[in-house]
């Protein structure tokens, strides 16, 4: 994916008022295409498709040793936001690509910050 791509479905998973089939498709490919993962499409979107469990092991996977924190406020609100920030290091916010995601589950917050590392690799951060 390209980094206009890449931009468009950050955006798409922070819109997205639920998770469903096109994001868990979307979100594989995505992963698929991080270089070095050795994830396929299929099982990345079966992981996905199992929920925020399945959507952590398959990011566990492509990012390794990876600090991941969700904030938010647990809520039956259609307003509920979750962060979730992805990041190489828990220490100093030094790290060069920080993975930001805003979304309405944890799910879509989780594939918006993997969106957004993916982002900000195309534009030639390391």
């Amino acid at each position: 994916m390209d980094e206009a791509a890449l931009k468009a479905l950050h955006e798409s998973f922070e819109a997205a008022e639920s998770f469903d089939t096109d994001q868990a498709e979307a979100g594989a490919a995505m992963l698929a295409g991080i270089d070095g993962s050795g994830i396929e499409a299929a099982d990345a979107q079966a992981m996905l498709a199992e929920g925020v469990d399945g959507a952590l092991a398959v990011t566990g996977q492509a990012f390794p040793g990876w600090a991941l924190s969700f904030d938010g406020h647990a809520s039956t609100q259609k307003n509920t936001i979750w962060r979730c920030t992805l990041k190489e290091t828990r220490g100093q916010d030094d790290d060069q690509i920080v993975g930001i995601g805003n979304a309405r589950s944890m799910r879509l917050a989780l594939m918006a910050a993997v969106a957004h590392i993916q982002m900000m690799r195309k534009a030639g951060y390391r």
